[in-house]
């Protein structure tokens, strides 16, 4: 039974701060104490370390991990374990930073004493983890875990950039050994901190593990088949990374000649993307699943050694900064995604150390392995090897045989065991979009402080309609800000996304939210099945404005079931406020039946460009476009310029029409009368002529629809007029109408709305 005791809200994030601050500072203690780094093996070189006895360390502070296997048994009795990793720790962090020190020995004992004090700070840092490990699974709650870790991961990334690039250009400016001195005594003040801070972290109350023999308490992990497959994809990527990370520095020093400055440059390149990637990863690891994020990101990890094993002075100012971005978003995503996985398996509430310590000890030996196997063929390959019919130098082929070994972890990935993961080709899928938009609003809403500006960058995420963007808008609903709750709700509508219709029917049909004509707005946007019905019963709200967002979604999803609804409401025509939104959102689609409830209902809307959107929408449905708005809004001089042209139009298709159908022989005539009233500014009788036309029309029973619509628009028209309209939009409307009927009858319009053929009543 889980016996649990978990810490209450404010010392868990009082932990989870800790634990990022730790992070930071022994990021910036990292140096001391990574013999592949630039800091380390310049000062390896610098005391006269060979290239191989720079492998060799590597791969001896990675054996050190395996001492986990059994110091964590030894040590699973201390009763105060947190004072235990504090007192132990300061030996750790003195023990590396002294290596600086070795420098003073004779050259005959300086790889002896390194060796010694790494090995000696590697064991005890080994000795610790597995505790302080346990004590991190037991305080990050499941829900936000592997953000968590991404952020965490993110923090420390920043810290390692930026002290990196500064020790590195103190090597660089200060005479030699004096610029190691500094880095190394800044970094051991730093490492010691990150120590102290932890006797005033909070730490959970356990339950103690059972008192098992030691045999039995390390084989415990690996009875569980999830761990064991976990595992071994660790240890295959572990001796793949470590065999070309091992002299990637060295590389870099002797090959390239590149110099420590330039060399922290190419690195803060590859921790740039690890940033990014520790950021974007972990919310892809909570959405998703670890195990696609896994198979996907150890794709680029095999083309690094590739590139390593390719690149020479010639070319590496082209290839190097790829390889550094690859290889931070290969390294960040996998470390993410196994460190997510890694504590769902591992039992919470209880002392788990030994996971751990089997976690760590596999991956310390596959790490030293890697090293080793480096060294070796670095001993023994010749100063130039030929392979495939390419000739590469010494190194050069070690990085090749890393990316042969890369090919292991590709085919265990597929193995890792997750319930519910997507798969590595739906998450691949979500990769679409303005991507480049998306990270850029993505940073400008992470550094934003003032709600404007957050609001403005979700509806900017929004905009680049990648599924990436989904989690912030969400998230953005619930934000304190009106402003930044009705940006996310708008930008949820600009994407599309289908996700997004839960949340926002949520929205929508909270009567105490504030958002409900956003969300209304963006469920239309969306345009997915399922949001019909809430629409529809928002069309009877009592709040006016979720009825017109209601009516213009309702427009945008279309489909039958949603532009019935919208003819019935026409036809109700309960709201005269709500009449012009339902007439605009209904004309969308070209459905006949609506011009006969909207020329009834034309009359009781008396505002003048609240008319002109009403009759727009008519002569959308039939056909003419925006052709009235041009009109009508045009000044008086143009209008007549243009009204003339458009009649003689009408008459020359009317003409046509009679040559096809008898019944149409009549037409012509009027139409003629017609163009010349309105020729001479009569407009009582173009008035007339125009309704003659119209009437012979609808007495024809099996005119085509879309003509007797237009015919029935301009009687009703002609029957309400406002007389102070006449001579403007009296004129215009008919005018449009008629185009529309001749073009019907003389069988130039394109389509005759099939899906509403429905006969005027």
């Amino acid at each position: 039974m889980d016996q649990r005791k978990p810490l209450p809200p404010q010392q868990v994030a009082h932990a989870l701060r800790h634990f990022i601050l730790c992070g930071v500072l022994w990021a910036v203690y990292g140096p001391n104490a990574t013999p592949a780094g630039s800091i380390f093996s310049g000062f390896g070189l610098h005391i006269g370390l060979s290239d191989a006895q720079i492998a060799f360390l590597v791969s001896l502070s990675s054996l050190a991990g395996t001492s986990q296997l059994v110091t964590f048994y030894l040590t699973r009795a201390i009763r105060n374990k947190r004072l235990f990793m504090v007192l132990v720790g300061q030996l750790e962090i003195t023990s590396a930073s002294a290596i600086v020190l070795t420098g003073l020995l004779a050259t005959q004992f300086r790889f002896g004493a390194v060796a010694v004090l790494l090995v000696t700070a590697y064991l005890i840092g080994h000795t610790v983890n597995p505790h302080f490990s346990s004590w991190l699974s037991n305080v990050i709650p499941e829900n936000v875990r592997a953000p968590y870790i991404g952020r965490r991961m993110f923090a420390i990334t920043v810290s390692s950039m930026i002290w990196l690039y500064v020790a590195s250009e103190g090597v660089d400016l200060l005479p030699k050994p004096s610029g190691f001195y500094l880095a190394f005594a800044v970094g051991w003040v730093a490492g010691l901190l990150g120590y102290w801070l932890l006797l005033v972290t909070p730490y959970p109350a356990t339950e103690p593990s059972a008192g098992a023999s030691f045999g039995k308490s390390l084989l415990e992990p690996m009875r569980n088949r999830d761990f064991r497959l976990l595992a071994l994809f660790l240890c295959t990527w572990n001796v793949a990374l470590s065999m070309a990370g091992a002299l990637s520095g060295v590389y870099m020093i002797k090959y390239l000649g590149l110099s420590y400055s330039r060399i922290a440059i190419y690195t803060n390149i590859t921790l740039a993307l690890m940033m990014a990637g520790y950021l974007g990863t972990g919310a892809l690891a909570q959405r998703y699943g670890s195990k696609p994020l896994t198979q996907i990101a150890i794709v680029p990890g095999l083309v690094v050694p590739a590139l390593w094993a390719i690149m020479d002075k010639s070319n590496c100012g082209l290839l190097l900064p790829i390889a550094c971005m690859l290889g931070g978003l290969s390294v960040s995503a996998i470390n993410v995604a196994l460190g997510s996985l890694l504590y769902k398996i591992v039992p919470s509430g209880v002392e788990n150390s030994a996971y751990f310590a089997n976690w760590t000890g596999l991956a310390a030996l596959a790490a030293a392995i890697g090293p080793f196997l480096a060294g070796t063929l670095r001993n023994v390959l010749p100063p130039e090897v030929v392979l495939l019919g390419w000739q590469f130098n010494t190194l050069q082929a070690i990085f090749a045989a890393s990316g042969v070994l890369y090919l292991f972890p590709l085919v265990l990935s597929a193995f890792i065991v997750e319930a519910a993961a997507a798969s590595p080709r739906y998450v691949l899928g979500q990769f679409r979009g303005n991507l480049l938009g998306l990270a850029f609003s993505f940073a400008l809403y992470s550094v934003a402080r003032d709600n404007e500006a957050r609001a403005e960058a979700l509806r900017r995420l929004g905009r680049t309609k990648s599924p990436l963007a989904l989690t912030p808008l969400v998230r953005g609903l619930r934000h304190v800000s009106h402003e930044v709750r009705s940006e996310a709700a708008k930008g949820l509508g600009e994407g599309q996304f289908a996700e997004a219709v839960e949340p926002l029917v949520e929205a929508l049909e909270d009567k105490r939210s504030d958002i409900r004509p956003e969300a209304a707005e963006a469920l239309g946007k969306i345009g997915h099945r399922a949001v019909a019905g809430p629409l529809l019963k928002a069309l009877e709200d009592d709040d006016p404005r979720v009825r017109m967002s209601a009516a213009l979604a309702l427009g945008d999803v279309g489909g039958q079931d949603a532009q019935d609804a919208l003819l019935q409401a026409l036809r109700e025509n309960v709201d005269p406020a709500l009449f012009p939104t339902l007439v605009e959102a209904a004309s969308h689609r070209p459905d006949l039946r609506i011009v006969e409830p909207v020329m009834a209902g034309l009359p009781q809307v008396s505002l003048p460009v609240i008319r002109m959107q009403v009759i727009n929408g008519v002569c959308r449905v039939l056909g003419e476009k925006n052709h009235f708005y041009r009109l009508a809004t045009a000044d008086a001089l143009e209008r007549a310029g243009l009204s003339e042209p458009m009649m003689q139009r009408v008459l020359r298709l009317l003409t046509r029409a009679a040559t096809l159908r008898k019944d149409w022989e009549a037409l012509p005539e009027p139409a003629k009368q017609a163009v010349e009233a309105l020729a001479g500014d009569n407009l009582e009788a173009f008035t007339q002529h125009t309704r003659q036309i119209a009437e012979k029309v609808l007495a024809v029973p099996d005119a085509p629809p879309l003509a007797a619509h237009a015919a029935l628009a301009i009687c009703s028209y002609l029957d309400s007029m406002p007389e102070s309209l006449a001579a403007d939009e009296g004129v215009v409307f008919p005018i449009i109408a008629m185009t529309a009927l001749g073009r019907s009858l003389s069988g130039r319009h394109p389509q005759d709305h099939p899906e509403s053929q429905e006969a005027p009543r």
